[in-house]
């Protein structure tokens, strides 16, 4: 069979969506590799202000080289508020008041209201609002280790973990999580890690999401274990469909677990 290679058609380009108005902000071409979460948090910015800022983008986890996008004149994150070096950073849900969210942590109302002075009336909170929780008011039972985890990349909001050293048990739930593949396409799933330095040694279990968007959680016991004494850091990654036996996708989240 004889085949004429020299009438072969070329395809005509794919036609990309130019970007809308960027006044007072940057145009950024789309390199090979990059994702809408990646070129966020270079810019410094979280990942709602670029899809915001794109709405030309109809899929933001499908985004073509050579594509230009526009990044919104605000390159810093909001920092987390000093206030809350002790507590957990909370997204407010529809239905939330903040006496629901007093009784949820196990603090007063009153804490609650002192811990949030940016709120200035305390019967009205709006969805997507950030807010502090501080620390329990009754003390941690026997055995129960606290971490609060802290955001590494812009755009994440953080998390808590708790683990019960003598079972051994890990509870944790993470606040402002994009989807995986939004870190990377390559990435399906993220995994907490529980570090042990001195012996080198990592143990994990996969978040699921919770059915609220943004919250993702995960919970495990390791029976291998005979304690979770010496394991002292918790990371958060994306990670592949097949999980490696060590962390070796993007950290987002990191924090050091207090007994």
């Amino acid at each position: 069979m004889y085949y004429n290679y020299s009438n072969q058609i070329t395809p005509p380009p794919v036609d990309l969506p130019p970007p809308p108005a960027c006044v007072g902000g940057t145009i950024y071409t789309v390199r090979p590799g990059d994702t809408m979460f990646r070129i966020a948090n270079e810019y410094g910015i979280s990942l709602q202000q670029l899809i915001q800022a794109n709405p030309q983008v109809t899929n933001p986890n499908i985004i073509t080289p050579g594509q230009r996008l526009c990044v919104p004149t605000e390159i810093s994150p909001p920092p987390l508020p000093e206030f809350c070096k002790d507590g957990t950073i909370y997204i407010v849900q529809r239905g939330d008041s903040m006496f629901n969210i007093a009784r949820r942590f196990g603090v007063t109302l009153q804490r609650l209201i002192a811990a949030n002075p940016q709120i200035p009336d305390p019967n009205v909170l709006e969805i997507g609002q950030r807010i502090c929780v501080p620390l329990p008011d009754l003390p941690l039972p026997e055995n129960i280790c606290r971490a609060e985890l802290r955001p590494l990349v812009a755009g994440v909001i953080g998390g808590t973990a708790f683990i019960n050293e003598a079972t051994p048990t890990l509870w944790i739930t993470t606040f402002g999580l994009p989807a995986p593949a939004m870190v990377d396409p390559k990435y399906c799933v993220y995994v907490a890690w529980v570090y042990n330095p001195i012996a080198d040694r990592y143990v994990q279990t996969k978040l699921q999401p919770t059915g609220v968007l943004g919250i993702e959680a995960g919970y495990s016991t390791f029976p291998d274990l005979i304690t979770f004494e010496g394991f002292r850091e918790i990371i958060v990654t994306a990670e592949p469909k097949t999980i490696p036996t060590r962390p070796s996708g993007t950290v987002l989240l990191s924090g050091t677990i207090i007994c």
